[in-house]
């Protein structure tokens, strides 16, 4: 009876396992199909507009047209560095300086480089941060990639007229936003 319940427990462990390995090949198969077409959306454009100025067209376009390709091959050079700060954060390998970063500044450079797109949506951004300066021992690079995200993602999928809080806090010896 024991050898059994014992293979029992082992046929679960194993089905357990089983399972898990397959909703990781699923989350590294979903993640490819979406970080291959988030490349493919500037690269595209790029193609595109290099095909535009390769062929006759309006002296004024050509400003317009390098505009564009300098915006998307900014937008294609910052996705293939998140891919390889994504692959170095899930080996283990990315190199992090800490050093003293004021939450209020890189929250307020992260605004003031969304604020555009942050108009274009209409969306309302509420700010509550202690008038205090406010610290925090922490990679300043690595923060602000955070938040660019953030931003990105809120100016990308907020429903249009949408308020967007952000609230500082601190707890102790932590900040908490």
């Amino acid at each position: 009876k024991e050898h059994a319940e014992a293979l029992n427990d082992l046929g679960a462990a194993i089905g357990s396992a089983v399972d898990e390995r397959m909703k990781s090949e699923r989350f590294k198969t979903e993640l490819i199909t979406n970080v291959s077409h988030d490349l493919k959306t500037p690269l595209t454009s790029i193609i595109n507009y290099v095909d535009l100025l390769s062929k006759p067209h309006e002296e004024e376009k050509t400003e317009e047209y390098i505009d564009v390709l300098q915006r998307q091959s900014q937008r294609l050079k910052r996705l293939t560095e998140d891919v390889v700060e994504a692959s170095k954060a899930s080996s283990g390998n990315i190199q992090v300086h800490m050093d003293v970063v004021s939450i209020k500044e890189i929250i307020e450079q992260a605004s003031a480089e969304y604020e555009e797109r942050l108009k274009e949506k209409n969306l309302l951004l509420i700010t509550k941060i202690p008038e205090e300066k406010i610290e925090v021992d922490a990679d300043g690079r690595l923060l602000w990639r955070v938040l660019r995200n953030v931003f990105s993602n809120v100016s990308k999928y907020s429903m249009d007229g949408s308020r967007v809080y952000i609230d500082v806090m601190e707890d102790g010896e932590n900040v908490i936003t």
